[in-house]
């Protein structure tokens, strides 16, 4: 939709210049004040905002915001500039952009001092690690360095991929309450003290990003991730069946302190065999505060938002939590159809599921040459990669092939890996060795399952809009 082109027009220049025309800009001649950008907040009024000196009509792009309507729709007849100090992830590039295309005029009693004194909800972020792979920092966004996790079966704290919405929650322990509710109905509340005093158990699992591996595919909106936005931990907490024994319902929600919200099926979180942790210790140690502290929910199995972080409220509930990570298409695999934001409005996103389990995956992680073996010219090298798959006590196989894929060969599991019990939530990690005389080399890693289920070799065949669930044949390149 070209919102621009609708805002010039032709005018004719007078006999006593050269013949031609000139673009005349209306955008230049349309003034709003503050008052009258306020009185349209509404689809019967249309819905404007500002943003600095510039006024936005937002109205056709509701239902293409990949945050969800309900967020956008905070600053309707609104300046953007207080929820962008909270949601930084909006400057940037593309989103002006696509902002571009909405205005339609200037602010007249602009104030370039309205907001001079609005505090940056980022300062008190917690330290990181500088060995993590930094997208962005407000809100932080950063991989597990890759060439470090063949080395880490359990993914140490500080190499954890940070994955945040938001500013980080500083919550004091000795105040936090965790409040369970049935619908709206308040049934009860949990300290911190009173959890950890309750039955506890402790899980290995590997956690995913939604947008792992986005990087790889052409033209797809938000975070660039390369292979790194998976880690594996320890978690200790209360199974979340012991708190939901006696009560019934369709889903659970989960709401952190952060705002940010999901739901899973009630059955997944009320089995004991789910796993399902109300989770306040994170390999041995109290959660860091970039991955929950003090308690965070961990759901095995599931794509890394349903394990909602800074944990505030349980809700027992008949439908889905209503939220952006929920129910707009933050989470959801657009058909291939849908090559931009401005045709999501020709969909019905509510009859598109949000990603709860993630497909069988594998990648390549590092590649090293074993400098003492060496015959005819010939030069061993060792890959290194992870396979993971959502279902529990299922470790994939995987195959890689040097030649284009014209000859696979299995890879061996790390030994770690061998106790399945302890590892039936968590990803395994491989390796392989070939004598190679040639280079470069494409090489191409694939994993499989008993069910048949295999990760697909054309990147294209699985492209969407948000960039989600990529599981294509993954390769590298020796040099």
């Amino acid at each position: 939709m070209n919102f621009i082109r609708n805002n010039f027009i032709k005018i004719s220049i007078s006999s006593s210049l050269p013949v031609g025309y000139l673009i005349y800009d209306k955008l230049k001649e349309k003034k709003y004040t503050y008052e009258e950008i306020s009185e349209h907040n509404n689809n019967q009024t249309r819905i404007w905002t500002s943003y600095k000196d510039r006024v936005y009509d937002i109205t056709d792009f509701l239902d293409s915001h990949p945050g969800g309507k309900d967020k956008i729709m905070l600053a309707a007849g609104a300046s953007l500039e207080p929820y962008w100090n909270h949601y930084k992830q909006h400057q940037k590039q593309e989103v002006y952009d696509i902002l571009k295309t909405l205005e339609i005029g200037k602010v007249r009693d602009y104030d370039p001092e309205k907001f001079k004194n609005l505090k940056d909800e980022y300062l008190e972020e917690p330290v990181r690690s500088q060995d993590l792979n930094f997208h962005s920092i407000k809100p932080c966004n950063a991989e597990t360095p890759i060439e470090e996790i063949h080395e880490n079966p359990i993914t140490p704290n500080e190499l954890w991929y940070v994955r945040n919405h938001n500013p980080v929650p500083v919550i004091n322990p000795d105040e936090y309450n965790l409040e369970l509710f049935d619908s709206n109905k308040f049934i009860c509340n949990f300290s911190l003290e009173e959890l950890k005093n309750m039955k506890s158990k402790k899980v290995i699992t590997t956690i995913q990003c939604g947008g792992n591996r986005r990087g790889e595919f052409e033209n797809t909106s938000g975070t660039q991730w390369d292979i790194g936005a998976i880690s594996t931990a320890e978690w200790e907490g209360v199974p979340l069946c012991e708190i939901l024994a006696g009560h019934k319902g369709e889903y659970l929600h989960f709401e952190g302190y952060d705002g940010v919200k999901s739901s899973i099926p009630f059955k997944k979180g009320s089995n004991c065999f789910g796993d399902v942790l109300v989770a306040y210790k994170m390999n041995g140690e109290d959660l860091p505060a970039d991955h929950g502290y003090p308690v965070r929910i961990i759901v095995p199995g599931y794509v890394g938002i349903k394990n909602i972080k800074w944990l505030k409220k349980i809700t027992i509930a008949d439908e889905e939590v209503d939220g952006p990570w929920q129910k707009g298409m933050a989470y959801k695999i657009l058909p291939g159809s849908i090559r931009c934001l401005e045709d999501v409005s020709k969909i019905d996103l509510e009859k598109i599921d949000t990603i709860d389990e993630l497909p069988i995956q594998s990648c390549i992680t590092h590649m090293e040459e074993i400098e003492e073996e060496y015959r005819n010219g010939e030069k061993n090298f060792r890959v290194h990669g992870y396979t993971y798959s959502s279902k529990p006590m299922v470790f994939p196989k995987v195959h890689v092939s040097i030649d284009g894929g014209e000859n696979w060969y299995k890879a061996g599991v790390n030994p770690h890996f061998e106790d399945l019990k302890k590892f039936k939530w968590g990803w395994a990690l491989w390796s392989i060795d070939f004598k190679i005389d040639e280079k470069p080399r494409i090489i191409m890693c694939r994993a499989s399952d008993n069910d048949g289920n295999i990760q697909p070799e054309n990147i294209n065949d699985i492209w969407n809009l948000r960039g989600l669930s990529n599981n294509s044949v993954h390769k590298k390149v020796i040099k």
